[in-house]
């Protein structure tokens, strides 16, 4: 296993520096051990790509590429078994006239007969509904079961209007479990929309209407540039290729993926 940080990884000398491209060759197993690399190019992995977690749950890793090509080879941020229970962020950028791989495109994890594991931890729940009605300007919300959920963690409310848009994001300011079965989160900005939530009877028929709310955040997050990404509406990509057989397996779950497509 040769390690990012080790110099003899790099022949002795210093680590790939920004713009440049990195060749993992068949049975190299490289291991990302730093905090932030440089804006490479290119990865081109015929061998292993692993990130390794920090022992800090807390410790945030962040990885910046336009292309990660996986030839042949094993790209692993976290297993099944061990999921990658730190924070990471794999970034892709490039514009839509840049420089294409052949089939792939760019602002791409490419994986081309090979093994592609990502896995976070498993969250509990991914989501759940409101407890009571949140009317517009609210800043508070109650949901219906207890969650993991963090301060700092992004969720979605959904839209209860005839309108889908008027689904909100909001980021968790503080959650309240005085009553652990219906936690009160604090919003960091109000609603702008009343989202609905009500057990109704009609004749005979009884109707339970919640609004959902899902957590958006994960610990391990692949994502297009967020400063041209939106605005050009041009996302990141996973593009995964094989003849339809066993020559390729991606695992992929638990993760975040933002400004994609």
């Amino acid at each position: 296993m040769n390690a990012w940080s080790d110099k003899t990884t790099w022949g002795g000398e210093f680590a790939p520096t920004e713009m440049e491209t990195v060749y993992i060759p068949p049975g190299l197993n490289l291991l990302v051990d730093v905090d932030k690399t440089e804006m490479l190019n290119a990865i081109i992995v015929e061998g292993s790509l692993i990130f390794a977690p920090h022992t800090d749950k807390n410790h945030h890793r962040y990885f910046d590429a336009h292309y990660i090509f996986v030839r042949n080879g094993t790209m692993e941020v976290g297993t099944e078994e061990h999921p990658y229970d730190s924070k990471i962020t794999i970034t892709m950028h490039s514009q839509l006239a840049d420089p294409y791989l052949p089939i792939y495109g760019n602002k791409v994890i490419g994986c081309r007969f090979c093994t592609l594991d990502l896995h976070g931890p498993k969250r509990t729940p991914e989501w759940t509904v409101l407890d009571s009605t949140a009317e517009a300007e609210a800043t508070t919300i109650t949901l219906h079961k207890p969650v993991d959920w963090k301060q700092g963690e992004l969720i979605g409310i959904a839209s209860t209007s005839y309108n889908g848009r008027h689904a909100e994001k909001r980021t968790i300011k503080a959650i309240d479990n005085t009553n652990p079965e219906k936690p009160v989160i604090t919003l960091d900005k109000a609603l702008e929309y009343k989202h609905f939530a009500m057990t109704q009877t009609f004749g005979t028929e009884t109707m339970d209407m919640r609004a959902e709310v899902g957590l958006l955040s994960r610990n391990v997050r692949i994502r297009g540039d967020p400063e041209t990404s939106g605005m050009n509406q041009y996302g990141a990509t996973i593009f995964l290729h094989s003849q339809g057989d066993d020559s390729l397996i991606a695992r992929l779950e638990n993760i975040e993926m933002t400004n994609m497509g």
